[in-house]
Parts: C-alpha cells; sequence; structure tokens
C-alpha cells in the first residue's frame, strides 16, 4: 500500500469535522477541512480577487476592512500590491499604497542580492562544465518576472557525481557551506550569515521512491537556457507542475496558509493559463514513479476546488485515493481498535481467570485474520464497504 501520508492529529482533525461523517473518502474530507482550518478569509478574498478576470472595488474595499498589513507577513502583502498593479483601476488607501510601494522596493533589492551570488556561483561552475538545474521560487520568477515575490535563496540541483566538485568550487568562492538535515548544502554569504543564499540538492523529495531515477528524467527533459547569461537546466514545464503539486501537498500538512501555499497555487494558475499542450502522462509517471499518487491527488483537488476545474482530476489517481482512505479507516477505526484490546487481554490474566479464554481465542484469531488484510486495499474494501458502516459499528 503507499506511504503513510497522513499524521495521527490530522485524522483526529477531519474526525471532529462534519465533513468525515458524509459519504466521502478521508482525502475529501481533508481537503474540505484545509480549505476551512487553513485558508483564512482574507487569504480566500485575496485569491478570488486575483484570480478574477475583473475584480471590483467593493471586493477589495471588502477585503482592505480585515487585512491588517501591520500584521500580515511582506511575501502576502506582495500579492496585494500585484492585484493592484495589474489592475490599476482598483484603489488602496494611500496609507496601504505606500507601504506595498515600499515592499516591491524592498523584494526588487533582496531578490538583486540574491541573484548576484546566484550568478557568481553559477558562472564558475560554468567554467568547470557544470550545468545546474534551477528549480522552485527563483525558476518561477524567471518564467513570470511581473509577479513579485520573495527570493530569498536559490534552489538548484545537481548530478550525484559532481557533489564534491561542486562543494570545492563554491568554498572556493569564499561562501560557507553546512549540510543540513536534508541532506543538502546550504551555501551562507558568510559564517556570519542567518539565512542561505543557495541550497544545493542532489534529490527533490526526501521520502519519495526512486530518487534517482526521478533526477536523471527531469535531467533529460530539461532544457538548457541562459539566465542572466548564465547556463542552466530549466525544466519542462510538466516537471515544474509536478514538484509543484507535491510542495503544495505537503505546504498544507503545516496547518497554516503561508504566502508559500498561495504563490505556488497562482504558479500553477500561470502556467496552466499560459499553456494548453500541457503532457499530462509525464506528471502521472512522475507520481508513479515516486509513490506520491495521492499526495497528487490531494493537490489537484484542492487547486480544483480553488481556481475551478482547471486541472482534469479525473486523471489523478482516484483509485489510489480511496484505497488509502480505506487503509486509514481499517488501520485508525478497526484495526489499531483491535490491537489494544488484544495487548490489554494478558496470558497472565487468562491463565488466572479461565471464563477469559473463549474471548482471548477469538480476539486473538481476530486480530491475526486483520493483521493478513493490512496493505490488501482489496480485502479491506471488502471489509469496509463504506464510512457509515464504521460510525455503526464503532464508538468515537
Amino acid at each position: 500500500m503507499k506511504q503513510e501520508i497522513l499524521y495521527k492529529k490530522e485524522i483526529e482533525n477531519i474526525h471532529k469535522t462534519e465533513y468525515f461523517k458524509k459519504d466521502i473518502k478521508i482525502t475529501d474530507a481533508l481537503i474540505e477541512n484545509f480549505f476551512d482550518n487553513i485558508l483564512g478569509m482574507e487569504e480566500k478574498l485575496l485569491l478570488k480577487l486575483i484570480l478574477t478576470k475583473t475584480p471590483a472595488q467593493k471586493d477589495l474595499d471588502k477585503l482592505l476592512q480585515i487585512w491588517d498589513i501591520e500584521k500580515k507577513s511582506g511575501a502576502k502583502s506582495l500579492l496585494l500590491s500585484h492585484l493592484l498593479k495589474t489592475n490599476p483601476d482598483l484603489k488602496a488607501t494611500q496609507y496601504e499604497e505606500g507601504r506595498l510601494k515600499g515592499l516591491i522596493l524592498n523584494q526588487r533589492f533582496i531578490n538583486i542580492n540574491t541573484f548576484s551570488h546566484f550568478k557568481k556561483i553559477t558562472a564558475k561552475l560554468n567554467q568547470e562544465n557544470i550545468v545546474p538545474l534551477i528549480f522552485n521560487e527563483a525558476l518561477i520568477k524567471v518564467i513570470n518576472p511581473n509577479f513579485p515575490r520573495y527570493i530569498n535563496y536559490i534552489d538548484l540541483m545537481i548530478l550525484n557525481n559532481d557533489c564534491q566538485k561542486v562543494l570545492k568550487i563554491i568554498k572556493s568562492l569564499n561562501y560557507n557551506v553546512k549540510k543540513d538535515n536534508q541532506n543538502k548544502l546550504n551555501v551562507y554569504e558568510s559564517e556570519n550569515s542567518e539565512k542561505p543564499i543557495l541550497n544545493i540538492h542532489n534529490t527533490f523529495f526526501l521520502n519519495a521512491k526512486n530518487q534517482n531515477k526521478l533526477v536523471k528524467n527531469i535531467f533529460k527533459r530539461a532544457k538548457i537556457t541562459n539566465i542572466y547569461n548564465i547556463r542552466t537546466y530549466t525544466p519542462c514545464l510538466e516537471d515544474i507542475l509536478f514538484i509543484l503539486f507535491i510542495n503544495i501537498s505537503d505546504n498544507l500538512r503545516c496547518n497554516k496558509s503561508y504566502a508559500d501555499l498561495l504563490n505556488k497555487i497562482l504558479d500553477c494558475h500561470f502556467i496552466l493559463n499560459e499553456n494548453n499542450d500541457i503532457n499530462w502522462d509525464i506528471i502521472l509517471e512522475n507520481s508513479k514513479l515516486t509513490g506520491f499518487e495521492v499526495k497528487i491527488n490531494i493537490a489537484v483537488n484542492f487547486i480544483n476546488k480553488i481556481i475551478g476545474k482547471i486541472i482534469p482530476d479525473k486523471l489523478f489517481f482516484e483509485k489510489e485515493a480511496i484505497d488509502y482512505s480505506n487503509m486509514v479507516l481499517f488501520e485508525n477505526f478497526y484495526y489499531i481498535k483491535l490491537q489494544k484490546e488484544c495487548r490489554n487481554l494478558k496470558i497472565l490474566n487468562v491463565i488466572k481467570k479461565p471464563l477469559l479464554i473463549k474471548k482471548y481465542i477469538i480476539l486473538k484469531s481476530k486480530y491475526k485474520f486483520l493483521k493478513l488484510l493490512n496493505n490488501h486495499p482489496k480485502l479491506i474494501k471488502l471489509l469496509i464497504k463504506d464510512i457509515s458502516k464504521i460510525y455503526d459499528k464503532q464508538e468515537f
């Protein structure tokens, strides 16, 4: 069966909501819970305004009544500045417009500084015949330069056989390099710097299956392009979307609506609106290769809920999502409860109280039978025909 993607806390959270009691999948209940509890009213209004072709002033006024520019992060307020810039008929207050212009100037300064280090380091890599692959925020900024975002660091991917050489080159340029707990190299401007300016990766996702093959496939489909006169690999649009989908799915798990989540949703919208010839088979292939079918299903359905049916979700692993939902139900509401009962029924107690022998044999036999079902979706589906049966038989 698919790798675990839900934490116990998340299962308990959706368990408490009305969504879970409807005749829907666990993954659907999770999406409803994310939408209602992670995205606040301000974020929903902002996304609606940005995604509307002709946003109305009254809707902006409604947003500004609850949008505290002093408390909202600068990264989120940049989205508000983008809305005003692309819709000159919309007007904020003079105070808000002044603050937003200041944010844009600050963002440009930070980005210029970050990209200057990217150019310096990557130019040296090019001299040594190493062409890294650029991805995530910095790549999207190159693809969609008019969309404002902070680029605090740049993500580069290199092939494993270049790792030591790249490390030596970066250190020769007097940068400070540290390996973090995700096994990537973080490049700092100096020893006293608190935040990295570059992240050097050799994998895209820590918990993915077949990681080396995924990296090779993405490099194979990528094209060498010049970014600021520097040679870099840029992934194909399908691989960019795949990475965005997985990041969105993971971001939802943080239980907070970070600006990064909003940016990535809008990035997907931009790419899909600008390109009508997406080869969805590549995204399907990546998902199966990595074992991320359910993550992709969650991301696609969440994006479609916000943007509308912009992604053909019928292609994206409905069966896998149902199997995973049944597995979650089985493990949490059948198997674990019985497991606890069996553990509480100690053999010594049974010996002392012979009347417990029958109960002991029945429980152990049932437990062993359910244990055999684990990781067999088809058998579990026969046991769990629908969510309502679980609610009829179990106490919560």
